[in-house]
């Protein structure tokens, strides 16, 4: 075991199961409870909703849970220790891109998802994340461009398709970094796990950064090493060569 690594995040969709998924693979639930039986933390650590998040978190029995890409940080109990949303001026900013474009998309409030709906009184809701799915590369690139330049917000991705919005400065790494000042650690006692660009910077600031094996080609060049595919476990064998071993 590496006796300097004592918290391990994980992303769900891509990296622990496939997009959707909602249970882990009997290798994958083992490694995790060795890792936890030795007291090392394990994190999931996901771009995903509480909702979705929660069957997942409790086969693996952790006892935090970052979702939205950060946006929100829970117990396992369900106490929200944390939560940023994106301010008002910059979601009517992203909607206005949005009707230029009119791709598939998703956005997650403080109470729910709302899924191709925009509520009539949408700005009286905390907003935390805006997702588009949009498959025409062309108007992908347009939306991303436009949304660089917007200087509140966070952009990322969970698929090759998408484009994810938080809020400036709201990312999976942040949201480590609050737990870990919680816990007394810090990130040089951190491995993280995960496949796309929302995972990137929690990949890059802990010590030992793991890209699936499934992992867009950028995440991977920027990880300090390459696991296995998902169908493979490559997350479980991550574990096994960095804590167990």
């Amino acid at each position: 075991m590496n006796k300097e690594l004592r918290l391990v995040a994980l992303d769900l969709d891509g990296t622990l199961v496939g997009h959707g998924g909602e249970r882990a693979t009997e290798a994958t639930v083992t490694a995790i409870k060795k890792a936890q039986q030795q007291g090392i933390e394990v994190v999931i650590s996901t771009g995903r909703h509480r909702s979705t998040s929660l069957p997942i978190a409790e086969q693996l029995g952790v006892n935090y849970m970052i979702t939205l890409n950060g946006g929100e940080i829970w117990t396992k109990d369900g106490e929200l220790l944390k939560r940023q949303a994106i301010d008002q001026p910059t979601v009517e900013k992203i909607i206005e891109i949005h009707k230029q474009h009119q791709t598939y998309y998703w956005l997650v409030s403080h109470e729910k998802v709302y899924r191709e709906a925009l509520p009539d009184n949408y700005l009286a809701h905390q907003w935390i994340k805006f997702g588009f799915d949009v498959e025409d590369d062309t108007i992908r690139a347009a939306m991303q461009e436009q949304f660089t330049q917007l200087p509140t917000i966070e952009l990322s991705n969970s698929s090759l398709t998408n484009i994810e919005l938080n809020a400036k400065g709201t990312h999976k790494a942040s949201a480590i970094d609050f737990l870990l000042q919680q816990l007394n650690l810090d990130f040089s006692q951190v491995m993280a796990v995960g496949d796309s660009i929302n995972d990137l910077k929690m990949i890059e600031a802990a010590a030992v950064g793991v890209a699936m094996g499934n992992a867009q080609a950028l995440v991977k060049e920027r990880a300090d090493w390459v696991t296995a595919e998902l169908d493979q476990d490559g997350a479980a064998q991550a574990i096994e060569h960095f804590i167990l071993s």
